[in-house]
C-alpha cells in the first residue's frame, strides 16, 4: 500500500469515528504528510474536533499492553514507545489503531540517524553532545523496557533498539502535552492526537485548544486561505531543538539561539574571581546568544574573567566589580569577539565530501549558528569602535574612565553592545582608522617611544625586556609634561600594585619574589643609565621606589588589541591603556 492509499484509509478511519474533514485534505509534500485547507477557514473557526476515543493516552497504552499476569511498570513516554512498537509490529492488520500507525513516519532526519561523517560537520556546535545524550538516554530506557516487557507481549525480534529509537522519535516529534485535556490523570503525560499530529510547524500559526466533554477542538487564531497548508506553532523553539527533535530547521528562525558556555576554571585566579561573581550575583557561565542583542549578564561575567591580579585585589578589597573602566570593557569585548570569530572559523572548517539530504540539513543548521555569531560579533565590534573613539577623546581631556578603586570621578563609558549587529558601519577602512588611531595615540607601546626621540635613542641601546622598557617610559612620561600621556600617568601616582599595597603576609609573600626581581633590575640599570643619558634618566625621577611603582602600572594596565583579526589591521598590538 503506497502513501496515498494509506492517507485515504486514514481519512476514512477518521470520518468513521466522527471527525469532520469537509474543510481539510491530507497531502504529501517535501515536509512529509501535511494538512491543507480545501476551503477557507475563518479566524477563530474550529477546524478539528477530535473525539476522545481517538486519543492515545497513558490509560489507552496500559489497557492495550496489560495482560492477566503483567502490567507495565513504566509510565509516560516509555509507555507510548512500547505501545507504538506493539501496534506497528505485533498487532494485527485489523487493530483499531492500524490506519493511524500506518501513516506515521518510518524514517527521520534527526542527528540520531546521521552518519559519523555527517555529524562531523556539526562538531563545533552543541548538536553532537546533545545527540550523544539522547542516544545514552534511549539506550538506558530501552534496557529497562527489555527487563520489564514479557516476550509474550512484545517478542524480542521486534523489541529491538532500532525499533525502540523509531518509536521514541515518533513520540518526541508527534505528541502533545496532556495539559490540553481536562482529565487530571493525564496532565503530566504526553498524548498522541491522530490528525492533529500532522500539523506542521509554523511560528506564526497560533491556535487555541478547547477540551469539551466529548472532543478536543482546535481553532485557528488567524484566517487560512483555501489551498494553504494548515499549520500549528510548536512553540518558541530554536533550530537546535527543531533539529534534534523533529529533523528540520527554519532559516531566519526568530527563536534560534546558540548556547555559549564560558570556562574559567583553569584561570590561576579562578577562586578569587568566583568570589567576585558571587558578590555580583552572577550565577551562571551559560548564556544563550540570539540575533537581537547580547544576553544579560554575559559582559558582566567576561569583565571579571578578564581581570588581572590588581583588578581582583582591589575589586575584592572594595567589594566592587562594576564600572571597571575602558581597559576591561575593551578586553571583555575583545575576548567575546575573538570567541565568535574563532567559532565561526571552526564551523567553516569541515567541508562535506558528498551532498546528501542530511549534509544539506547540517550545513543549513551550521549557517544558522554562524548568523547568530556574526550578528553578535558585529554588535561587539560596533561597541569596540565607540570605545576606541571615546578613549581618544579621554586622552586629550582632563577626564578618565578608570575604576573607582584606582581614581575617583571616572566618566561613564558608552557601553551599549546590544545595538543592532546588522547596522552597517560607514566603511571597513574607517574601522581600521579608528582602531589604528587608538593604538597610535592612546595605547602606550614600544612604537610610542617615537614621540620622545631622546628616550627612543636611549632605548635602542638598552638590552632589556619590552616590559622593562615600558616601565622606564612610564617614568619618563611622568617627568615630561609635553608627552600626550602625562596627565594619565600623573593621575596614577596614588595607584599601588598589590605587591606595594598588600598588608597581609600571604599576599606579601606571593609578590615578594617579583619585588626582589624588580629591585635587582633597577640596581642593574641605575645609576648606569643616568650616567649614560643624564638628560633622559634624571636621577630623582628614576628612584627604586618609583621604578617599582611604574613596574606595577605596566603589570596592571596591559591591553592586547586583536586589530589584525578584527579589523584587518597590519598586526595585533599589546600596550598600556591608562585612560
Amino acid at each position: 500500500m503506497d502513501n496515498q492509499q494509506k492517507l485515504a484509509r486514514f481519512v476514512e478511519w477518521l470520518e468513521e469515528n466522527g471527525v469532520e474533514m469537509n474543510k481539510l485534505e491530507l497531502r504529501e509534500s517535501e515536509k512529509g504528510n501535511g494538512i491543507y485547507a480545501k476551503a477557507a477557514i475563518s479566524k477563530d473557526e474550529q477546524y478539528i474536533q477530535l473525539p476522545h476515543h481517538l486519543m492515545i493516552t497513558s490509560r489507552v497504552c496500559r489497557d492495550t499492553l496489560s495482560t492477566d499476569s503483567w502490567t507495565p511498570k513504566f509510565t509516560g513516554t516509555t509507555l507510548l514507545h512500547v505501545f507504538l512498537i506493539y501496534q506497528r509490529f505485533v498487532a494485527t492488520e485489523s487493530s483499531f489503531w492500524r490506519p493511524f500507525v500506518d501513516v506515521l513516519p518510518t524514517e527521520f532526519q534527526t542527528p540520531l540517524f546521521f552518519a559519523d561523517s555527517e555529524l562531523e560537520l556539526l562538531k563545533s556546535t552543541n548538536i553532537p553532545s546533545a545527540t550523544e545524550e539522547q542516544r545514552d538516554s534511549l539506550q538506558k530506557t530501552y534496557q529497562e523496557v527489555l527487563e520489564d516487557v514479557p516476550e509474550t507481549v512484545v517478542p524480542r525480534d521486534v523489541l529491538t533498539l532500532e525499533n525502540y529509537v523509531w518509536a521514541a522519535m515518533v513520540v518526541m516529534s508527534r505528541t502533545f502535552t496532556g495539559k490540553l485535556l481536562a482529565q487530571k490523570d493525564e496532565q503530566d503525560t504526553r498524548i498522541m492526537l491522530p490528525l492533529m499530529d500532522m500539523l506542521n510547524h509554523d511560528v506564526q500559526a497560533k491556535v487555541e485548544f478547547n477540551d469539551t466533554e466529548n472532543t478536543l477542538n482546535v481553532a485557528t487564531c488567524i484566517g487560512i486561505s483555501q489551498g494553504d497548508e494548515v499549520c500549528y506553532s510548536y512553540g518558541p523553539k530554536g533550530n537546535d531543538e527543531l533539529l534534534l527533535g523533529y529533523g528540520f530547521i527554519i532559516p531566519n528562525n526568530p527563536y534560534n539561539r546558540y548556547t555559549l558556555r564560558l570556562n574559567y576554571t583553569q584561570d590561576p585566579l579562578a577562586t578569587e574571581k568566583q568570589e567576585l561573581l558571587d558578590q555580583a550575583d552572577i550565577k551562571t557561565n551559560e548564556f544563550y546568544l540570539q540575533i537581537g542583542g547580547l544576553p544579560t549578564g554575559l559582559l558582566s561575567l567576561v569583565r571579571i574573567m578578564c581581570m588581572n591580579d590588581a583588578d581582583v585585589f582591589y575589586a575584592k578589597r572594595d567589594g566592587a566589580a562594576t564600572n571597571l573602566g575602558l581597559r576591561l570593557e575593551l578586553g571583555a569585548r575583545f575576548m567575546l569577539a575573538l570567541y565568535m570569530d574563532n567559532k565561526m572559523a571552526l564551523l567553516l572548517q569541515e567541508k562535506p565530501k558528498e551532498m546528501t539530504a542530511n549534509v544539506r540539513l547540517a550545513l543549513a543548521y551550521r549557517q544558522s549558528i554562524i548568523d547568530i555569531l556574526q550578528h553578535a560579533k558585529n554588535a561587539l565590534e560596533t561597541s569596540i569602535l565607540r570605545l576606541f573613539d571615546h578613549g581618544c577623546q579621554l586622552l586629550t581631556s582632563d577626564l578618565h574612565s578608570l575604576p573607582s578603586y584606582i581614581c575617583k570621578d571616572g566618566q561613564p563609558l558608552p557601553l551599549d553592545a546590544t545595538e543592532d549587529g546588522n547596522r552597517k558601519r560607514k566603511r571597513v577602512d574607517e574601522d581600521v582608522d579608528l582602531a589604528q588611531n587608538f593604538i597610535d595615540n592612546v595605547l602606550i607601546t614600544e612604537e610610542s617611544f617615537a614621540k620622545d626621540p631622546e628616550f627612543q635613542t636611549a632605548a635602542e641601546q638598552i638590552d632589556a625586556e619590552p616590559d622593562i622598557l615600558l616601565t622606564l617610559f612610564i617614568l619618563r612620561i611622568r617627568m615630561c609634561p609635553n608627552l600626550p600621556w602625562h596627565k594619565a600617568v600623573v593621575r596614577l601616582e596614588s595607584f599601588k600594585h598589590p605587591m606595594l599595597a598588600a598588608d597581609d603576609p600571604e599576599t606579601m609573600e606571593m609578590y615578594g619574589e617579583m619585588m626582589m626581581e624588580m629591585g635587582e633590575v633597577h640596581d642593574m640599570l641605575f645609576p648606569l643609565l643616568t650616567n649614560l643619558f643624564p638628560k633622559v634618566f634624571v636621577k630623582e625621577y628614576f628612584t627604586a621606589d618609583l621604578f617599582l611603582w611604574a613596574a606595577g602600572i605596566v603589570e596592571s594596565f596591559q591591553l592586547q588589541v586583536p586589530a589584525n583579526q578584527l579589523y584587518n589591521a597590519e598586526c595585533d598590538e599589546k600596550g598600556l591603556c591608562l585612560v
